[in-house]
């Protein structure tokens, strides 16, 4: 009887050790069809962006592409192995995060793409000149705030203490267009009829760049603020404030006007 019960306890063990056997030869069957099913390619490009072989002797950059069913990523680098960009695709769109070195300014930007446009919060790091900036969209890709961060060696004038201050580069008339392409009036707003004025305190960089505005009058509506912000910080094409013969960081206020007749 007993001998029985250790036979029995012994084929136990063997169907449970074969179990796993088969286990384990599965998920390593899965792990190598994985494997294979993606497929890696490296391509080599010269300055002008033009593919070259990997041994020339024009190679600036190689991209290395992963393709995976729908999906793909692209690290992008240097010849000498430095990351300059990262991008996932899903369909050829867009999608997922995303990362980018300029070369030219050595900035490196971060953010995420969600089907083709930018989404959530995008950071701008200026290696350089030690600033950082933050862009945030919404899940459409409308840009709807902006935020900087100066190192403190860079000071910010006011514009009475400027000798000409910034202005917008079409002039007044420019600026007017792009308020009648761009600005909306908030649905919520003009359900309920408000109106009113929003002061807006912009930062201008000494390279034209906007990067922050700021509302500066109490008790405004909240939409009217969230708009005239907005479509301030759309606006791109500023001259920058002057002081002693050069371009400066500075603040400049404007006015935004709702009318809802």
């Amino acid at each position: 009887m007993n001998n029985l019960i250790s036979l029995l306890h012994l084929e136990g063990i063997f169907n449970a050790f074969q179990m796993i056997r088969a286990t384990l030869c599965l998920l390593s069957f899965l792990l190598c069809f994985s494997a294979f099913s993606q497929k890696i390619d490296t391509t080599y490009f010269d300055k002008k962006n033009k593919e070259v072989a990997k041994n020339d002797v024009s190679v600036f950059r190689y991209d290395v592409t992963s393709t995976k069913g729908k999906s793909s990523s692209i690290h992008k680098y240097l010849k000498d192995g430095t990351l300059i960009e990262t991008l996932n695709l899903v369909k050829d769109e867009r999608h997922g995060d995303y990362y980018v070195f300029n070369l030219e300014d050595s900035s490196q930007t971060t953010g995420q793409y969600k089907n083709g446009v930018k989404v959530g919060e995008w950071i701008i790091e200026d290696v350089k000149n030690g600033h950082s900036f933050i862009e945030v969209y919404d899940k459409k890709g409308l840009l709807t705030n902006k935020d900087a961060t100066l190192s403190t060696d860079n000071r910010i004038y006011a514009t009475a203490d400027l000798d000409i201050p910034p202005d917008y580069t079409t002039g007044q008339n420019g600026w007017n267009k792009h308020l009648l392409m761009n600005l909306k009036y908030p649905r919520e707003a003009a359900i309920n009829e408000t109106s009113g004025d929003v002061n807006l305190r912009l930062t201008i960089l000494s390279d034209g760049r906007i990067v922050k505005a700021e509302v500066q009058n109490d008790k405004v509506n909240k939409h009217l603020a969230k708009e005239a912000i907005r479509v301030a910080l759309l606006s791109e094409d500023w001259n920058p404030g002057i002081k002693d013969g050069k371009a400066v960081n500075c603040f400049m206020d404007i006015k935004i006007v709702f009318r809802t007749n």
